[in-house]
């Protein structure tokens, strides 16, 4: 299912109007009729609003696994949603530390090949 028609499904079972759904996500109505129709791709930030809205995960709205080769677990799921919520500075911090993690486990799986 196609992001618009996603929308549409979701916003429509929790009976809200395009007019209600954009207030609640603080986005113009017209933005709403765009994605429903699929005449525009939202942003990002448009979906963690929307998706905020709506009351649910990012990954809901959007469903990652469907792009995917590989089905994403629940934790990482809930790390992308999570992630969204951000904001640019945060995101870029969260990176790095991420980073940081990643590194320091590299000599760690250097030393696990080495014995195996």
């Amino acid at each position: 299912m196609d992001i618009g028609s996603k929308l549409r499904y979701l916003r429509k079972a929790r009976h809200l109007s395009s007019i209600e759904l954009a207030q609640r996500a603080n986005v113009s109505q017209s933005s709403i009729s765009d994605i429903e129709c699929n005449r525009r791709s939202p942003r990002l930030n448009t979906l963690t609003s929307l998706s905020r809205a709506l009351g649910l995960p990012l990954s809901e709205l959007l469903p990652v696994d469907d792009l995917l080769e590989h089905p994403l677990k629940d934790n990482e799921r809930e790390l992308l949603d999570l992630f969204a919520r951000l904001d640019d500075a945060q995101q870029r911090h969260l990176i790095d530390l991420i980073r940081s993690f990643a590194v320091q486990r590299e000599p760690y799986k250097a030393e696990r090949t080495v014995r195996s």
